[in-house]
């Protein structure tokens, strides 16, 4: 007789956990099959599509409203940009993880920087796909840490090359820049913003380009990295 299988720790889900739907994507089935089979151990996500071609994806996610997609990627920097700019354009409001075997840094920074909130190595081990998935839906960047690291180090170092002190420049920051700073450290979009602070998607925006002229940031992205190390991340 066959003793009962053992579920690992990571698999299984906190009962209080809300149940995230996500969609796959991968030229191979047979990886998008492997994929599910992972994912049918977790209770708390469920498997709402599954696609090798773009024009599907999108058509699925408009029909299912996943929460985020898994997305697979091998191709080069600016394909990656493609892809990812066609689904943000039509569903703005899903989240992307790129599942990918492309160790290079410059196409995990180039994830980043196209709007993903994660990247996963196909080499990684199968608990961490679940636990990315969960972290990401609660609003969490999941990058390898090297990539946080050379990024925030790079930044740190040009930074320190400007004279104006930091304290001035945050300072002169409005109660609301603050405010969608902090949720711009939630990992919120700007729909998403603009719906909980009760204004419109062109104010989020107008409030954005203050807040990088103010703070001498060129994108979303640097903001992250200033808010954190600055320590202006939490919401007020």
């Amino acid at each position: 007789m066959c003793a009962a299988a053992h579920t690992p720790e990571s698999f299984v889900a906190n009962p209080r956990e809300a149940t995230i739907n996500i969609a796959l994507a991968d030229d191979y089935p047979l990886l998008l099959a492997g994929m599910r089979q992972i994912l049918a151990h977790c209770d708390d996500i469920v498997v709402v599509a599954e696609c090798t071609r773009m024009p599907d994806l999108l058509a699925q996610v408009a029909l299912q409203r996943p929460e985020i997609i898994l997305f697979g990627c091998e191709t080069n920097r600016d394909n990656l940009a493609h892809h990812l700019h066609s689904i943000s354009e039509r569903h703005s409001d899903v989240k992307v993880i790129v599942f990918t075997g492309n160790p290079n840094l410059d196409f995990h920074e180039e994830a980043l920087r196209n709007g993903a909130k994660g990247v996963l190595l196909k080499h990684c081990a199968p608990e961490l796909v679940a636990k990315t998935i969960r972290r990401v839906s609660r609003g969490v960047l999941c990058f390898d840490r090297a990539l946080t690291d050379r990024m925030l180090s790079t930044f740190v170092r040009r930074k320190q090359t400007e004279p104006p002190p930091e304290i001035a420049r945050i300072s002169s920051l409005t109660e609301r820049e603050n405010q969608i700073i902090g949720r711009i450290c939630e990992g919120l979009r700007n729909k998403e913003i603009a719906s909980k602070l009760y204004i419109s998607d062109a104010t989020v925006a107008h409030h954005l380009t203050s807040i990088y002229r103010k703070l001498g940031l060129a994108d979303r992205i640097e903001l992250l990295l200033y808010a954190h190390h600055n320590g202006i991340s939490s919401l007020r």
